[in-house]
């Protein structure tokens, strides 16, 4: 006896505004405010909500040139704060891997669902209950697009917010004569994967909305761009290129670098600064479950210093490893290499790379016997710095508060990742 195969059909579940909103959770003063989130050192706009973009303020745009409508109260900013964003973005996972059997995190702020086999009568009822379920337990409001491809799926999540009063941020559409309706509506680079470079050349074709991109020849699309833009037609015509995956691939690096709040001379700040890159990086390594050979540190100065400086070193290291004493102490030795007194360095960063899975390695005979209960140690940090807030426990050359550190003057509490930052509540 054979068995149809059952059609494909994937969600995406996008925060809105996913920064601001996370700021806006915690602090009701900032609901009916227009707000931004600033980016390292407070430089430029990361994230803005719908009031800042009525105001005319542009993503990527300069905070000193918004100052004005902050001087007159028009407009709140907020410094990146991290820490509460990843834990945000983890508890609307949470939410959202428990209504379905499989599930993509595309981004902190967006996660592919794969929706197959529910009738799709009860699409949309199950969608409004998880974009509900997310708002009622985490107070994050997020759009909902499914279609039979993770393309369609994006570009109808586009549609839920484009149009959020008409549709309540979900759209379904998974019969092709309605989705083609919104394929001939939408601009071509509003597709998932079509960035301004393409959308220039697409122009050239006459292919200026989703629908003339789904409809060319696909021979001609790969010839002229490459084999993923044939798949993305493909997509919006509904057959299914893009997967879900089962998890994401291992880094190739992981970088840990920074611009300095102040600029640096002295020697020992900037060790101080390389050690707690190389620290970051090694909790980045140990959450990948990957042992790394070769260490890169660098610094630099500003570039519009009338004499830049910049130089890198790199360190093979004796064995791989994910022990962050083994990397602050390469990164120092190749600080030592490449600093140059006389320079107001600017900025400095750790990278790792040629990794080995930690799973599968098998230490060499030969080799420098390793510290003893290396692994436990690490966990034993990472446990606590996990549990109890960022720095609860740190290495000798991490300062317990940095001169040089991000420049964050408008930064909100860890309200969610810091004992001291938890919201108190008074009864009377």
């Amino acid at each position: 006896m054979e068995f149809a195969q059952a059609m494909k059909t994937f969600g995406l579940i996008d925060c809105n505004s996913f920064y601001v909103s996370c700021e806006k959770i915690f602090n009701p003063y900032l609901r009916d405010k227009a707000c931004v989130v600033l980016s390292n050192n407070d430089g430029a706009v990361v994230a803005r909500d719908a009031a800042s973009k009525k105001l005319g303020i542009k993503m990527g745009q300069p905070f000193f040139e918004i100052k004005d409508f902050v001087n007159n109260g028009q407009v709140i900013p907020c410094s990146s704060n991290y820490a509460l964003y990843q834990d945000i973005s983890n508890r609307v996972v949470k939410v959202i891997k428990s209504y379905v059997p499989a599930y993509e995190i595309y981004s902190i702020d967006e996660c592919f669902v794969d929706l197959t086999g529910i009738k799709e009568s009860q699409l949309n009822s199950l969608c409004k209950e998880i974009q509900h379920r997310i708002y009622k337990d985490v107070g994050m409001p997020v759009g909902i697009g499914v279609g039979r491809t993770k393309t369609l799926a994006k570009l109808n999540n586009w549609a839920s917010k484009n149009w959020k009063d008409k549709t309540n941020g979900v759209v379904v559409l998974l019969d092709m004569e309605r989705q083609n309706k919104l394929l001939k509506y939408s601009d071509v680079n509003e597709v998932w994967g079509i960035g301004s470079r393409t959308t220039e050349k697409l122009k050239y074709l006459n292919i200026s909305k989703a629908f003339h991109l789904a409809d060319f020849d696909k021979k001609t699309l790969r010839k002229h761009f490459n084999v993923n833009v044939e798949r993305t037609a493909r997509e919006l015509q509904g057959t299914v290129c893009f997967s879900l995956s089962e998890g994401p691939e291992p880094k190739k690096n992981i970088a840990s670098t920074r611009m300095f709040g102040e600029r640096i001379k002295d020697l020992d700040l900037l060790r101080q600064a390389v050690a707690t890159y190389a620290a970051r990086a090694g909790v980045k390594l140990r959450k990948e479950g990957q042992l790394t050979s070769c260490l890169q540190v660098f610094i630099q100065t500003s570039r519009f210093d009338s004499l830049p400086y910049s130089r890198t070193a790199m360190i093979a290291l004796e064995a791989p490893t994910d022990d962050t004493r083994e990397l602050i102490a390469a990164a120092q030795a190749g600080l030592s290499e490449i600093f140059r007194p006389g320079f107001a360095y600017a900025k400095a960063g750790i990278l790792l790379s040629q990794f080995i899975d930690k799973s599968g390695y098998v230490s060499d005979l030969f080799a420098k016997p390793e510290r003893r209960n290396t692994e436990k140690l690490m966990n034993l940090i990472d446990y606590v710095n996990r549990t109890q807030g960022s720095g609860t426990i740190r290495f000798a050359a991490e300062p317990e508060c940095s001169a040089w550190g991000m420049k964050r003057e408008f930064l909100s509490p860890a309200y969610t990742t810091k004992w001291s930052d938890l919201l108190k509540v008074r009864t009377t």
